[in-house]
């Protein structure tokens, strides 16, 4: 497996990708509410920026046939308490074919050696509360929760 800078012709699953995890990842309330094509409207445009910034970076992952079995996409943020900056995983996936053959932990040793070369010390990332699965991995990669984001009906 290659990890290599995401090129055009990446985009198009980049994008495709993104839109079903964050959709994946919203609650069947959000769901409801929101409704998948308000979702994609609102959401691609914030995407986009951040994608297309200097300083982001967007990494995939290419199997031995040239087929891309995942990506991330990485930028520099900070937050509302602290002028300092940190590294930011906007988003992981893996296919999933692919998944528990060492993708994400592949994209994941690229990403903080990433931030190690923009002179981070700290990578974050969000997670949806109900994907156990992608908590498992990021708690087995050394992530512990920092704050909780919550939420009720009002």
């Amino acid at each position: 497996m290659r990890i290599r800078r995401a090129v055009q012709k990446d985009r198009e699953l980049i994008w495709r990708a993104t839109m079903e995890t964050v959709w994946q990842d919203l609650s069947q309330a959000e769901q409801r509410e929101v409704g998948r094509t308000a979702m994609e409207e609102h959401f691609r445009p914030h995407a986009r920026e951040v994608i297309e910034r200097p300083e982001s970076e967007v990494l995939v992952a290419e199997a031995p046939d040239g087929t891309v079995v995942g990506y991330t996409i990485l930028g520099r943020a900070t937050s509302m308490v602290s002028p300092h900056p940190f590294g930011f995983v906007y988003d992981l996936w893996v296919a999933p074919e692919a998944r528990r053959q060492g993708v994400a932990r592949r994209l994941m040793e690229h990403a903080a050696g990433w931030c190690r070369r923009q002179g981070l010390s700290t990578l974050r990332l969000e997670v949806a509360a109900g994907n156990l699965g992608a908590r498992a991995f990021y708690a087995a990669e050394g992530f512990a929760e920092e704050r909780l984001y919550l939420g009720r009906g009002v």
